[in-house]
């Protein structure tokens, strides 16, 4: 009887040595782990039931809260200054490019969970070109672009970057030449559709209001080419050099969205796959640990 006792002790002991905790990551996801260690950075865990296997570690930004054994639960909040970003796409329209005669969209993807660098894909469609104040106006042009932001994402954050951007411009040519039966000069002008393509350096700001909705401010500054541009003996003239500074800007309202929903709700509460105890979300069983369902029909 003693040794029995002594055996469960020891049992209880063992449980109680490795308990469960589970680590709530912002997108909803929990992991069942057995935590090693927490710091201003990181958080280092074993998984649940694999206490011998490896050590993983989160950002402790990606990471809402953890739920303890004892049933004390743990959330971590932010600064003020620094943005908590779990949805990392952005699309945006740009209010100032209206003023240029465009209508401006853009997209942007940030590439890794501080958001220090993301990929952006502005698209521009020229309007009124007939009645365009502007030389060389716009009939339709893409970019992409790689920005960095030196300070990650905070209410209001400071980024810079490059850029390249193709476009067609309705560009104003004229010809003048001398008609010898008429003796006099003949003179034709008309607008072509060239095609151009720049490349800027960008420095902006972005005004988070929340961590759905922001204001984007850009100037993006460098050179434009024509690369149509034609020089036969000054034959045709052009409105514009072939090469010349030029500037883009932008003042957009943004919305930050994810492509996979939050979280997918039914009147009775969250939907979550069926799974193994002890597995993670992304784990695949073995095979041979799914319990099969068999049913067999008779026939009179």
């Amino acid at each position: 009887m003693k040794k029995i006792t002594v055996l469960l002790v020891l049992v209880f002991v063992a449980f109680g040595t490795f308990a469960q905790d589970i680590l709530v990551l912002k997108d909803g996801t929990r992991i069942e782990v057995v935590l090693e260690s927490i710091s201003d950075d990181e958080i280092r865990y074993r998984r649940y039931g694999q206490v011998a296997g490896p050590l993983y570690s989160k950002s402790r930004k990606s990471v809402a809260g953890i739920e303890y054994e004892n049933g004390v639960v743990e959330q971590f909040g932010s600064s003020k200054a620094v943005m908590e970003i779990t949805d990392r796409n952005l699309i945006g329209y740009n209010y100032f490019d209206l003023v240029t005669l465009n209508f401006a969209f853009s997209y942007e993807r940030l590439l890794d969970e501080e958001g220090n660098v993301s990929l952006y894909l502005p698209i521009r469609i020229g309007f009124a070109q007939d009645n365009s104040y502007l030389d060389d106006p716009n009939v339709c042009g893409v970019g992409l672009g790689l920005k960095v932001h030196p300070f990650g994402q905070r209410k209001v954050s400071y980024y810079t970057g490059a850029m390249i951007h193709y476009s067609i411009r309705e560009t104003y040519v004229y010809t003048d030449y001398y008609d010898a039966e008429l003796e006099q000069w003949i003179y034709n002008s008309y607008y072509d559709d060239h095609n151009f393509l720049g490349g800027y350096v960008t420095n902006g700001l972005k005004l988070n209001f929340n961590d759905r909705l922001g204001l984007n401010f850009n100037l993006a500054l460098g050179f434009l080419m024509d690369l149509d541009y034609e020089d036969r003996n000054n034959q045709p003239y052009y409105y514009s050099d072939r090469t010349r500074f030029h500037a883009l800007g932008e003042i957009s309202l943004f919305y930050r969205f994810r492509f996979i929903p939050r979280s997918i709700e039914w009147p009775y509460g969250p939907m979550e796959p069926v799974r193994p105890p002890h597995t993670h979300p992304l784990e695949v069983p073995a095979a041979d640990s799914i319990p099969l369902r068999t049913s067999l029909r008779f026939q009179r």
